[in-house]
């Protein structure tokens, strides 16, 4: 039985839709279905659906989708979509997803997707052509843009987050010393041209100890044997001997230019300079060496010093 138009008081049954179809509750078509479909409930086709669903709960479709899916919680195609998934909750798309899958929690394409997918929690595709966005991102293969908390992938352009992993990408030990802290030793972390850094470091004094930890972003070019990594890297700094009793904050930030030797293929030799921001509430920096850089004031509390530095260091694995 096929229908150009249904109306449904709780919820009704077709074999084929060509047209429009409102259920107060649910919606259901044997066969496939060409149009709208609107339920207060749920959405349901055995096979092909192109057009417009719309449904408070879910929507499911046994085969492809064409156009858009919308529903308050989840919708599911069985096969490919080409359109639009929109859910409050999940989105779940059995082969390729060409368009966009935007949810509040997830997004999972079971083949390629061509476009955009973006979750307020997780986003996972086998391959996408385009962007994740999420606080968890998950591929197998990534040509385009991966945005996120955690990014996870064998291979991706371009993963921005706190932590990235990638197979096939870089990770890296790095020890070097700087101007402002002897000993510093750092981790690498990312795909072949994106990196994240996450490090830890100290200048030893006695009582005015420093303890450095960070995190930064930046980014990678290869030069045969020779590479160079730009990176802005955000520090915390303690002084001892009451590390953590001044009720206040230093900020350390630098943004690095680094050039490497590759040696062998497990260690190169690195330096590079780099340009230094202090900021802090309970310090003035008169303790620390800055060749004599200008003390500023910002906001009346906040000491600022700009000065020039370096990095020298080795890169292990």
């Amino acid at each position: 039985m096929s229908s150009s138009f249904s109306l449904n008081i709780i919820g009704g049954q077709l074999g084929r839709l060509r047209g429009a179809e409102l259920g107060s509750v649910f919606n259901v078509e044997s066969d496939d279905a060409l149009g709208y479909q609107a339920a207060g409930a749920a959405n349901i086709v055995a096979h092909d659906f192109t057009g417009v669903q719309q449904a408070g709960a879910m929507n499911v479709v046994g085969g492809k989708v064409k156009i858009l899916q919308q529903a308050g919680a989840v919708n599911l195609a069985g096969g490919s979509v080409v359109g639009v998934q929109m859910a409050g909750a999940f989105n779940i798309a059995g082969g390729d997803v060409t368009g966009a899958q935007v949810s509040g929690a997830a997004n999972l394409a079971g083949g390629r997707t061509d476009g955009l997918q973006l979750a307020g929690v997780v986003n996972i595709a086998n391959e996408f052509s385009g962007a994740q966005i999420g606080v968890v991102n998950v591929a197998r293969e990534g040509r385009g843009l991966q945005l996120g908390v955690l990014n996870i992938a064998d291979d991706v352009d371009v993963p921005i987050g706190l932590v990235s992993i990638v197979k096939n990408g870089q990770f890296h030990v790095n020890l070097w010393a700087s101007e402002f802290s002897l000993v510093n030793v750092g981790i690498k972390t990312g795909s072949k041209s994106i990196y994240n850094v996450f490090m830890l470091g100290c200048q030893p004094g006695g009582d005015s100890t420093r303890l450095l930890a960070g995190l930064g972003i930046g980014g990678h070019i290869p030069l045969k044997r020779f590479f160079v990594d730009i990176d802005l890297l955000s520090q915390g700094v303690c002084t001892g001997p009451d590390w953590f009793s001044e009720g206040g904050s230093n900020l350390l930030s630098s943004l690095r230019l680094t050039g490497g030797w590759q040696v062998t293929e497990k260690l190169a030799i690195t330096a590079g300079p780099a340009l230094n921001i202090w900021v802090s509430k309970c310090e003035d920096g008169s303790a620390v060496p800055f060749y004599d850089a200008p003390l500023f004031h910002w906001h009346g509390s906040e000491n600022v010093r700009i000065w020039p530095g370096f990095t020298v260091g080795l890169q292990l694995l």
